[in-house]
C-alpha cells in the first residue's frame, strides 16, 4: 500500500462512521453544499468511489453525479461503492492511470490529490447536515489545508469551492480548513 491509499482509507473510515450514524429519516436534510441534500451528497461521494474503482470496472462517472445514485438506501449504496473502491487499492492498481480533473494520472496520485480531500471535507458536510458532531482526522486536516492553500485562486475559478469564509481568530485547524473551503463551521 502507499501513503496516499493509507490516508484515503483513514478518511473513508471516518466518513463511514458518520454514514453509519445517520438516522434513516435524515437523508433528505439539506447539506452545507448548496442545493444538495444529505442523500445527494452521498450520491456525489458514491461517484468519487466509482472513479477510484474505475481502474478495474472501466466505468467513469461524470463530475456531477446524478443525485439519484444513492437510491432508496443511501447507506447501502454507499457501502457497496466504498467496498468496491477500497478493494481496488492494490500496488498494481495504484500504478495504473485513471481520469482526473488534470487528465490521466496514476490512481495513487488521484487518491492523494483529489479523493482524500473530497472525502475528508464532505465527511464534515454530511455530519453537519444530519446534526452529528465530527472531529476530522487532525493530520489529514493539516495536510489538506497545506495542499489547498497554494491552489486558492484555481479552486475558486473552477467552482470547486465557494468563496472563503472569514476564519475566526484563534481557530483550530479544522475550522480554518472549513472556512477556507467556504463552509460556515
Amino acid at each position: 500500500m502507499s501513503l496516499n491509499s493509507d490516508k484515503y482509507q483513514r478518511a473513508v473510515g471516518d466518513l463511514s462512521a458518520v454514514v453509519d450514524a445517520v438516522p434513516a429519516g435524515n437523508w433528505s436534510a439539506p447539506s452545507p453544499c448548496a442545493g444538495w441534500t444529505a442523500r445527494e451528497l452521498i450520491g456525489h461521494l458514491i461517484g468519487g468511489f466509482q472513479r477510484v474503482s474505475s481502474v478495474e470496472t472501466g466505468f467513469h462517472p461524470g463530475h456531477d453525479e446524478s443525485p439519484d445514485s444513492a437510491g432508496d438506501d443511501p447507506a447501502g449504496a454507499y457501502a457497496a461503492a466504498r467496498d468496491a473502491a477500497l478493494g481496488v487499492l492494490t500496488e498494481e492498481n495504484l500504478a495504473k492511470n485513471v481520469q482526473s480533473p488534470m487528465g490521466e494520472i496514476p490512481l495513487d496520485q488521484q487518491v492523494g490529490m483529489f479523493s482524500t480531500p473530497d472525502v475528508l471535507i464532505h465527511t464534515w458536510d454530511l455530519a453537519r447536515a444530519v446534526g452529528i458532531e465530527v472531529k476530522l482526522d487532525a493530520d489529514l486536516v493539516q495536510e489538506t489545508y497545506a495542499a489547498l492553500l497554494p491552489l486558492d485562486e484555481m479552486i475558486r475559478a473552477a467552482g470547486v469551492f465557494g468563496p472563503k469564509v472569514e476564519t475566526p481568530a484563534g481557530a483550530d485547524p479544522q475550522t480554518a480548513l472549513l472556512c477556507f473551503t467556504g463552509r460556515q463551521p
